[in-house]
């Protein structure tokens, strides 16, 4: 929701599209995760392992 005033203008969203967006802005701070991140999301699923073979 947009909200005008004579002394400026403010945008209201709700709190999980501004929780999503913190996160996205944090994530794109952290140098080279956005390319790790394309990187992942051009991987063949085949390529991929089990979640569970997974070392966390």
């Amino acid at each position: 929701m947009n909200v005008s005033t004579k002394d400026g203008n403010a945008v209201v969203i709700s709190e999980e599209d501004y929780n999503d967006l913190i996160e996205t802005l944090y994530i794109s701070s952290i140098p080279g995760m956005k390319e790790k991140i394309v990187e992942g999301l051009n991987t063949p699923l085949e390529e991929c392992i089990a979640e569970d073979k997974a070392s966390w």
